[in-house]
């Protein structure tokens, strides 16, 4: 890959995988950013980076723009639960709108590209891990929180219908949750917003009981997936990333206020109070990763209690 298009490559994920590129060599990377949850400052000063300030669906001449690039990571997306509660409308469009728009700049140049999906299309399945061929259980239309994994469902759909008629050469990654440094607090990620208050010694708050299990990913293994897969060209297929390491929120409280050596304590607040009535939380999201580290050979390279330690060393020096 010489010449590279990010998408959403001003956020936690896509700021981490243009620095990558630029490593590796590649002669210029265009950036699409609206900075809705991206930020400037997460860039490098580097003269490969060509960045366009703007909402995809606001671009008029992307077929145009996308002339000349080699490979596309669509990453561009509303991110953190708290931010797409609050932002519904504008999120849905990004998913949608933008993301077809995406696709047909690159049918048009003939761009292979990878699309970031998302472990919340899985819903509230019950199964013990989920992998490519799970099927979802989502509920139901009121509970607003869903129109995420629904608006990531159609890109999907909208993704392989157009590689069955051979119009498009896509590569579907799922993510589930990604950790790492740079990533902020802001939109609700509840691991930089833990290690934040453990080290200010302010109280935790856990929305739900805490029950709740999460499996974290380091965003480095995340950049590593992504690159290979862009090498591979195994266009057509959907991957889990993620961890298998499962964690309950509480649990992960507690481990951040070890590692913090916080005196922090640790308060709990309803999702309805948080929320309101339009929200829905899985009790648990754990990934079968089989099916990656066979195409890739990469397995994950930390544990939770290696990515905190991390983390809390990064923010005390921030």
């Amino acid at each position: 890959m010489n010449k590279v298009i990010v998408t959403g490559g001003a956020g936690f994920i896509g700021s981490n995988l243009v620095r990558r590129l630029i490593a590796d060599g590649v002669d210029e990377v265009l950036i699409i950013d609206d900075f809705s949850t991206g930020k400037e400052e997460n860039l490098d000063d580097s003269p490969k980076i060509n960045l366009v300030k703007s909402k995809l669906e606001d671009i008029n001449n992307l077929n145009s723009m996308f002339e000349g690039y080699d490979f596309c990571f669509h990453l561009a997306a509303g991110v953190g639960v708290q931010y797409i509660m609050e932002n519904l409308s504008d999120s849905l469009l990004t998913n949608i709108q933008g993301t077809h728009i995406v696709f047909e700049a690159c049918k048009k140049n003939n761009i292979p590209v990878l699309i970031t999906s998302t472990s919340e299309i899985y819903g509230t399945s019950q199964e013990e891990s989920w992998d490519e061929e799970t099927k979802s259980l989502i509920g139901p239309t009121t509970k607003l929180r869903w129109s995420y994994a629904v608006s990531k469902m159609i890109d999907e759909f909208l993704a392989l219908s157009e590689f069955e008629v051979g119009n498009l050469n896509p590569i579907i990654v799922r993510l589930f949750n990604t950790i790492g440094p740079n990533q902020v607090s802001d939109y609700g990620m509840v691991v930089p917003k833990f290690v934040e208050s453990a080290l200010k010694d302010e109280d935790i708050i856990i929305h739900g009981d805490g029950n709740q299990s999460r499996s974290f990913t380091w965003v480095g293994d995340v950049i590593n997936y992504f690159i290979k897969l862009s090498e591979l060209k195994n266009y057509g297929e959907i991957y889990n990333i993620g961890q298998t390491e499962e964690i309950s929120i509480k649990d992960l409280a507690q481990l951040v206020i070890d590692t913090a050596n916080s005196n922090s304590e640790v308060k709990f607040k309803s999702h309805k109070d948080v929320f309101g009535d339009k929200f829905e939380d899985p009790t648990r999201r754990t990934p079968n990763i089989d099916k990656i580290i066979k195409a890739t050979g990469i397995k994950p390279s930390y544990d939770i209690k290696t990515m905190i330690k991390e983390i809390v060393e990064f923010k005390r020096q921030d």
